[in-house]
């Protein structure tokens, strides 16, 4: 899917259940993800558990990049990737 229409997606889930519930929704997949990796750690999930938890998380937190402003979400997402690269990685 193409960036502008992963956004059209996700300003269209926005207007359809709200800030607040999306918010909410954040909430509930940072711990479903925890919990899969916790799960993963124990031998209990996949691999598979966590990648679809990890997609489900990521999905929320694009929508609350635009939520709070999508250009300077990504513009903060190369700030830390630029000081990521610079911190010694290369050597």
């Amino acid at each position: 899917m193409e960036k502008e229409e992963r956004l059209d997606l996700y300003r269209a889930a926005i207007t359809k259940w709200g800030e607040v519930p999306q918010l909410n929704m954040l909430h509930e997949e940072m711990g479903e993800l925890l919990t899969a990796i916790a799960r993963y750690q124990r031998g209990r999930d996949s691999e598979d558990d966590v990648i679809t938890e990890l997609a489900d998380l990521s999905i929320m937190i694009e929508q609350m990049g635009v939520i709070f402003g999508y250009d300077k979400y990504e513009a903060e997402k190369d700030r830390k990737l630029v000081r990521l690269r610079d911190e010694k990685l290369t050597e």
